[in-house]
């Protein structure tokens, strides 16, 4: 998959707070504890209105951790070209069309 650049920044971000935490273990419990202040003072701002954050300590290398996402909204997805293109070809599977660029935006929005 091809990111965009607004995934990218999001990735950037992402990946910031996951090295200070393998870095700063004080960080780690501070941001497993409570997260949105953490973050906030972490970026020096707050957070965006209506997001709750849980962190869950996934460093336990004798397992495998499966995050699941929310589930979109079919009926308030809009879809493109590409996406129309993909779904009328057969590539979707059952009836859920996932918009991986909306995973991305409570980090998008942090980094600007």
């Amino acid at each position: 998959m091809i990111l965009t650049e607004e995934q990218k920044k999001g990735q950037d971000v992402f990946f910031r707070i996951i090295t200070e935490a393998w870095e700063n273990n004080d960080f780690k419990e501070s941001l497993i504890a409570n997260p949105e202040k953490t973050l906030e003072t972490f970026f020096g701002r707050s957070l965006p209105t209506g997001k709750k954050i849980m962190v869950v300590d996934q460093s336990n290398p004798e397992y495998i951790y499966i995050n699941i996402p929310v589930r979109p909204n079919i009926k308030d997805v809009e879809l493109d070209e590409e996406k129309l293109d993909t779904v009328n070809g057969g590539i979707s599977k059952g009836s859920v069309i996932t918009d991986y660029e909306s995973l991305y935006d409570s980090l998008r929005r942090m980094h600007k």
